[in-house]
Protein backbone atom coordinates (compact mmCIF):
# COMPACT_ATOMS: atom_id res chain seq x y z
CA UNK A 1 0.00 0.00 0.00
CA UNK A 2 2.74 2.62 0.75
CA UNK A 3 4.20 2.32 -2.71
CA UNK A 4 1.09 2.76 -4.37
CA UNK A 5 0.47 5.83 -1.77
CA UNK A 6 3.80 7.28 -2.70
CA UNK A 7 3.17 6.66 -6.62
CA UNK A 8 -0.47 8.66 -6.42
CA UNK A 9 1.43 11.60 -4.19
CA UNK A 10 4.53 11.63 -6.94
CA UNK A 11 2.25 11.83 -10.22
CA UNK A 12 -0.38 14.28 -7.93
CA UNK A 13 3.25 16.58 -7.27
CA UNK A 14 4.44 15.96 -10.85
CA UNK A 15 1.18 17.65 -12.07
CA UNK A 16 1.50 20.54 -9.75
CA UNK A 17 5.20 20.66 -11.28
CA UNK A 18 3.95 21.07 -14.88
CA UNK A 19 0.89 22.57 -14.70
CA UNK A 20 1.72 26.03 -14.06
CA UNK A 21 3.55 25.65 -17.68
CA UNK A 22 0.53 24.24 -19.11
CA UNK A 23 -1.61 27.19 -17.77
CA UNK A 24 -0.31 29.68 -20.24
CA UNK A 25 -1.62 27.43 -22.69
CA UNK A 26 -5.91 27.02 -22.79
CA UNK A 27 -5.52 23.97 -21.42
CA UNK A 28 -7.61 23.88 -17.35
CA UNK A 29 -5.59 21.47 -15.18
CA UNK A 30 -7.29 20.18 -12.05
CA UNK A 31 -5.60 17.65 -9.40
CA UNK A 32 -7.13 16.18 -6.62
CA UNK A 33 -6.27 13.79 -3.94
CA UNK A 34 -9.15 13.30 -1.10
CA UNK A 35 -9.62 10.87 1.64
CA UNK A 36 -12.73 9.71 2.67
CA UNK A 37 -13.94 7.29 5.58
CA UNK A 38 -15.99 5.29 3.85
CA UNK A 39 -16.86 5.37 0.11
CA UNK A 40 -20.69 5.99 -1.05
CA UNK A 41 -22.44 6.24 -4.82
CA UNK A 42 -25.39 7.23 -5.57
CA UNK A 43 -26.70 5.88 -2.09
CA UNK A 44 -25.05 2.45 -2.13
CA UNK A 45 -22.03 1.46 0.32
CA UNK A 46 -19.44 0.49 -1.78
CA UNK A 47 -16.63 0.53 0.55
CA UNK A 48 -17.31 0.72 4.32
CA UNK A 49 -13.67 1.45 5.14
CA UNK A 50 -11.02 4.17 4.11
CA UNK A 51 -10.40 5.17 0.84
CA UNK A 52 -8.43 7.40 -1.14
CA UNK A 53 -10.21 8.83 -4.56
CA UNK A 54 -7.35 10.89 -6.66
CA UNK A 55 -8.87 12.50 -9.78
CA UNK A 56 -7.50 14.51 -12.79
CA UNK A 57 -9.17 16.48 -14.66
CA UNK A 58 -8.35 18.51 -17.77
CA UNK A 59 -10.02 20.83 -20.17
CA UNK A 60 -9.51 22.51 -23.38
CA UNK A 61 -12.11 24.91 -24.90
CA UNK A 62 -14.92 23.03 -23.28
CA UNK A 63 -13.71 19.67 -24.12
CA UNK A 64 -12.46 17.73 -21.08
CA UNK A 65 -11.53 14.28 -20.23
CA UNK A 66 -11.03 13.13 -16.24
CA UNK A 67 -9.46 10.05 -14.56
CA UNK A 68 -10.42 9.06 -11.16
CA UNK A 69 -10.03 6.50 -9.30
CA UNK A 70 -10.64 4.66 -6.07
CA UNK A 71 -7.86 3.22 -3.61
CA UNK A 72 -8.93 0.80 -0.65
CA UNK A 73 -6.97 1.33 2.29
CA UNK A 74 -8.61 -1.51 4.31
CA UNK A 75 -8.78 -4.98 3.62
CA UNK A 76 -12.94 -5.19 3.61
CA UNK A 77 -12.99 -6.48 0.11
CA UNK A 78 -10.05 -8.43 0.32
CA UNK A 79 -8.39 -5.45 -1.82
CA UNK A 80 -6.57 -3.51 0.31
CA UNK A 81 -3.89 -1.30 -0.87
CA UNK A 82 -5.40 -1.59 -4.71
CA UNK A 83 -7.60 0.10 -7.28
CA UNK A 84 -11.00 -1.53 -7.08
CA UNK A 85 -12.66 1.16 -9.40
CA UNK A 86 -11.48 3.23 -12.46
CA UNK A 87 -13.25 5.64 -13.78
CA UNK A 88 -12.60 7.62 -17.56
CA UNK A 89 -14.83 10.89 -18.72
CA UNK A 90 -15.00 12.21 -21.82
CA UNK A 91 -17.38 15.14 -21.85
CA UNK A 92 -17.97 18.98 -23.58
CA UNK A 93 -19.16 21.83 -21.60
CA UNK A 94 -20.71 24.71 -22.79
CA UNK A 95 -21.35 28.41 -20.75
CA UNK A 96 -23.71 30.62 -21.51
CA UNK A 97 -24.65 33.59 -19.24
CA UNK A 98 -27.30 32.04 -17.31
CA UNK A 99 -26.75 28.24 -17.54
CA UNK A 100 -24.08 25.61 -18.35
CA UNK A 101 -24.60 22.72 -20.41
CA UNK A 102 -22.57 19.46 -20.12
CA UNK A 103 -22.58 16.21 -22.21
CA UNK A 104 -20.56 13.10 -22.33
CA UNK A 105 -19.38 9.60 -21.10
CA UNK A 106 -18.32 8.11 -18.40
CA UNK A 107 -17.15 4.07 -18.30
CA UNK A 108 -16.37 2.56 -14.78
CA UNK A 109 -14.15 -0.31 -14.88
CA UNK A 110 -13.20 -2.32 -11.99
CA UNK A 111 -9.91 -4.11 -12.05
CA UNK A 112 -9.70 -8.04 -11.48
CA UNK A 113 -7.72 -8.70 -8.30
CA UNK A 114 -7.24 -12.49 -6.73
CA UNK A 115 -8.80 -13.07 -3.48
CA UNK A 116 -8.68 -15.41 -1.88
CA UNK A 117 -7.52 -17.89 -4.75
CA UNK A 118 -9.99 -16.38 -6.73
CA UNK A 119 -10.52 -13.55 -9.52
CA UNK A 120 -12.70 -10.87 -8.56
CA UNK A 121 -13.71 -7.48 -8.95
CA UNK A 122 -15.51 -4.37 -7.35
CA UNK A 123 -18.33 -4.74 -9.92
CA UNK A 124 -19.56 -4.92 -13.48
CA UNK A 125 -17.60 -2.83 -16.17
CA UNK A 126 -20.12 -0.52 -17.98
CA UNK A 127 -20.88 3.18 -19.57
CA UNK A 128 -22.93 5.72 -19.38
CA UNK A 129 -24.13 8.80 -21.42
CA UNK A 130 -24.92 11.91 -19.05
CA UNK A 131 -26.49 15.58 -19.93
CA UNK A 132 -26.60 17.83 -17.12
CA UNK A 133 -27.53 21.31 -16.64
CA UNK A 134 -26.51 24.42 -14.10
CA UNK A 135 -28.53 27.55 -13.70
CA UNK A 136 -26.11 30.49 -12.55
CA UNK A 137 -29.07 31.67 -10.29
CA UNK A 138 -29.58 31.29 -6.57
CA UNK A 139 -28.70 27.61 -5.12
CA UNK A 140 -27.20 27.01 -8.03
CA UNK A 141 -30.05 24.11 -9.21
CA UNK A 142 -29.01 21.39 -11.44
CA UNK A 143 -30.43 18.75 -13.06
CA UNK A 144 -28.12 15.52 -14.42
CA UNK A 145 -29.55 12.65 -16.29
CA UNK A 146 -26.92 9.07 -16.54
CA UNK A 147 -28.42 6.60 -18.81
CA UNK A 148 -26.22 3.54 -18.99
CA UNK A 149 -25.70 2.41 -22.33
CA UNK A 150 -24.32 -0.91 -22.08
CA UNK A 151 -24.58 -3.44 -18.50
CA UNK A 152 -27.67 -2.23 -17.02
CA UNK A 153 -29.36 0.03 -19.85
CA UNK A 154 -30.94 2.03 -16.98
CA UNK A 155 -31.45 5.51 -16.30
CA UNK A 156 -30.49 7.48 -13.28
CA UNK A 157 -31.64 11.40 -12.60
CA UNK A 158 -30.07 13.52 -10.16
CA UNK A 159 -31.12 16.89 -9.07
CA UNK A 160 -29.02 18.98 -6.42
CA UNK A 161 -28.90 22.40 -5.04
CA UNK A 162 -26.06 24.67 -3.47
CA UNK A 163 -25.48 27.66 -1.35
CA UNK A 164 -22.03 29.68 0.05
CA UNK A 165 -22.41 30.83 3.37
CA UNK A 166 -19.76 33.53 4.30
CA UNK A 167 -17.50 32.74 7.59
CA UNK A 168 -15.52 35.95 6.89
CA UNK A 169 -13.51 37.87 4.78
CA UNK A 170 -11.64 34.56 3.67
CA UNK A 171 -13.51 31.39 4.09
CA UNK A 172 -16.95 30.34 2.79
CA UNK A 173 -19.28 27.33 4.03
CA UNK A 174 -20.18 25.54 0.94
CA UNK A 175 -23.65 23.35 1.71
CA UNK A 176 -25.22 20.96 -0.92
CA UNK A 177 -27.97 18.50 -1.39
CA UNK A 178 -29.57 16.43 -3.72
CA UNK A 179 -31.93 13.68 -5.09
CA UNK A 180 -31.67 10.84 -6.83
CA UNK A 181 -34.36 8.85 -8.84
CA UNK A 182 -34.14 5.81 -10.59
CA UNK A 183 -35.71 3.68 -14.02
CA UNK A 184 -37.02 0.48 -13.70
CA UNK A 185 -34.38 -0.70 -15.34
CA UNK A 186 -31.39 0.98 -13.07
CA UNK A 187 -33.60 -0.37 -10.17
CA UNK A 188 -33.35 -3.97 -10.50
CA UNK A 189 -29.83 -3.53 -11.82
CA UNK A 190 -28.57 -2.41 -8.76
CA UNK A 191 -30.85 -3.21 -6.66
CA UNK A 192 -32.79 -6.37 -7.67
CA UNK A 193 -32.41 -9.64 -5.73
CA UNK A 194 -33.14 -13.06 -6.18
CA UNK A 195 -36.61 -13.83 -5.18
CA UNK A 196 -35.99 -17.49 -4.85
CA UNK A 197 -32.79 -16.38 -1.59
CA UNK A 198 -35.23 -13.61 -0.78
CA UNK A 199 -39.06 -13.68 -1.14
CA UNK A 200 -39.70 -10.70 0.56
CA UNK A 201 -38.45 -8.93 -1.66
CA UNK A 202 -41.09 -7.06 -4.29
CA UNK A 203 -39.69 -6.60 -8.17
CA UNK A 204 -39.57 -3.30 -9.19
CA UNK A 205 -42.04 -2.11 -11.73
CA UNK A 206 -41.49 1.44 -12.46
CA UNK A 207 -39.02 4.28 -11.93
CA UNK A 208 -39.02 5.60 -8.43
CA UNK A 209 -36.84 7.69 -5.51
CA UNK A 210 -34.01 5.80 -5.13
CA UNK A 211 -31.40 8.27 -2.61
CA UNK A 212 -30.69 11.90 -0.97
CA UNK A 213 -27.44 13.33 0.56
CA UNK A 214 -27.12 16.59 2.24
CA UNK A 215 -23.50 17.85 2.55
CA UNK A 216 -21.14 20.62 3.68
CA UNK A 217 -17.73 21.82 2.81
CA UNK A 218 -15.29 24.02 4.31
CA UNK A 219 -12.23 24.85 1.62
CA UNK A 220 -9.37 27.01 2.39
CA UNK A 221 -6.63 28.31 -0.15
CA UNK A 222 -3.19 29.12 0.88
CA UNK A 223 -2.13 29.38 -2.62
CA UNK A 224 -3.90 30.50 -5.47
CA UNK A 225 -3.72 27.41 -7.47
CA UNK A 226 -4.07 25.05 -4.03
CA UNK A 227 -7.01 24.39 -2.24
CA UNK A 228 -7.05 22.26 0.90
CA UNK A 229 -10.81 20.86 2.20
CA UNK A 230 -12.79 19.11 4.68
CA UNK A 231 -16.15 17.40 4.30
CA UNK A 232 -19.28 15.47 5.45
CA UNK A 233 -22.02 14.31 3.35
CA UNK A 234 -25.09 12.26 4.91
CA UNK A 235 -26.51 10.04 2.36
CA UNK A 236 -29.54 7.70 2.65
CA UNK A 237 -31.28 5.04 0.19
CA UNK A 238 -35.54 5.61 -0.34
CA UNK A 239 -38.43 3.45 -1.02
CA UNK A 240 -38.13 0.60 -2.92
CA UNK A 241 -34.32 0.79 -3.27
CA UNK A 242 -34.40 1.07 0.77
CA UNK A 243 -36.47 -2.11 1.27
CA UNK A 244 -34.22 -4.26 -1.43
CA UNK A 245 -31.56 -3.78 0.89
CA UNK A 246 -32.59 -4.34 4.65
CA UNK A 247 -34.61 -7.31 3.14
CA UNK A 248 -31.26 -8.73 1.48
CA UNK A 249 -29.41 -8.05 4.85
CA UNK A 250 -25.96 -9.05 5.19
CA UNK A 251 -25.96 -10.18 1.23
CA UNK A 252 -26.25 -6.59 -0.30
CA UNK A 253 -24.19 -3.40 0.82
CA UNK A 254 -23.59 -4.52 4.57
CA UNK A 255 -27.82 -3.86 5.22
CA UNK A 256 -27.26 -0.36 5.61
CA UNK A 257 -28.77 2.06 3.91
CA UNK A 258 -27.56 5.22 5.38
CA UNK A 259 -24.07 6.58 5.94
CA UNK A 260 -21.86 9.75 7.15
CA UNK A 261 -18.79 9.78 5.06
CA UNK A 262 -16.20 12.37 6.48
CA UNK A 263 -13.42 13.32 3.72
CA UNK A 264 -9.93 15.69 3.82
CA UNK A 265 -8.18 16.10 0.94
CA UNK A 266 -6.21 18.81 -1.31
CA UNK A 267 -6.64 20.28 -4.81
CA UNK A 268 -4.30 21.96 -7.25
CA UNK A 269 -6.31 24.14 -10.07
CA UNK A 270 -4.49 25.93 -13.08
Amino acid sequence: MNKLLILVLAGLLTVGAVAPVLAFGPVDIEAELPFYSKYVWRGQLALDGPVLQPNFDADLFGFGFAVWGNLDLDDTQGMNGTFSEIDVTLGYELELPLIELGMGFIHYAYPKHQVGGFEVRAGNPTTEFYLEAEANVILSPELAVYQDIDEYKGAYWEASIGHGVALGETMKLELSGGLGLGSKSYMTGYFGVDPDLVPDVKSFTSASMSDYYIGAELPYHPLPTLTLFANVKYTALLGDAKDAVEAAMESRYGGKTSATVFGLGGRFSF
